[in-house]
């Protein structure tokens, strides 16, 4: 019996020492992807960080284009997750919409380098062609479009455009930019995004800048439960 369970523990600690690499590349590649873009980021800074030579990465990741997927991959994952959860949750339409801006700003806060690894993305399209940036992009736009869809046909949503790509643009391009750009635009201003007032202040412009785009017309989260009026007393005939 104890050959076996010593057998055991030599076969799992190897695949998890392995599973650590990987994360440790993946965390290493995620900073270097999102500072210098696919194009300029090299493998062997990459190893460097975790201590490997630049082979070592082979045995985890087929190059650098199989490296830079599965970085996206990871690094939208809870982004994706949360995302899901809103717009299928059994709530009102508006409610999931604005419950999905308010994912969208918390995760990207959360994770400042998602925004730096999209304006990356962005300035070298010619480099990755028409390939979505990861997995599940296709299938979020497919539901946020859904919704709007829903929202616009229900009477919930008076929208100012008939394409959502207005609101949607709007929002994921202002959060982008107040993550990853306004600071190092304006070095002096001392402007610090992920301060937890100015956070929820953008959060709050984001959700005003839903609710007008989509014509909604009371805040639907926020919306006050109307108290019903006490029952009148009959009075008593003498």
């Amino acid at each position: 019996m104890q050959q076996v369970e010593s057998t055991k523990a030599v076969t799992v600690e190897p695949v998890a020492k392995a599973e650590r690499t990987r994360a440790a590349i993946l965390a290493a590649a995620e900073q270097h992807f999102a500072r210098r873009g696919f194009v300029a980021t090299r493998l062997e800074d990459v190893a460097a960080d975790v201590d490997l030579k630049r082979a070592a990465l082979f045995y985890h990741f087929r190059d650098k284009q199989s490296l830079y997927e599965a970085v996206l991959a990871d690094a939208f994952g809870v982004l994706t997750k949360r995302l899901e959860a809103a717009f299928s949750a059994p709530d009102p339409i508006p409610v999931r919409v604005e419950r999905a801006c308010e994912v969208w700003v918390e995760t990207v806060v959360a994770r400042p380098t998602l925004a730096r690894l999209i304006l990356r993305h962005a300035a070298e399209a010619d480099e990755h062609g028409t390939k979505s940036m990861f997995p599940a992009a296709d299938h979020l736009i497919a539901l946020a479009w859904s919704t709007f869809e829903q929202g616009r046909a229900s009477g919930d949503f008076k929208p100012v455009h008939d394409d959502p790509f207005h609101a949607a643009s709007t929002v994921i391009g202002a959060t982008v930019f107040y993550v990853a750009a306004m600071a190092p635009l304006i070095p002096n201003a001392n402007f610090k995004p992920l301060d937890p007032e100015k956070v929820d202040a953008h959060k709050r412009d984001a959700l005003r800048t839903v609710r007008l785009l989509l014509g909604i017309s009371t805040p639907a989260a926020a919306a006050p439960a109307r108290k019903k009026p006490a029952p009148r007393t009959k009075k008593k005939s003498r």
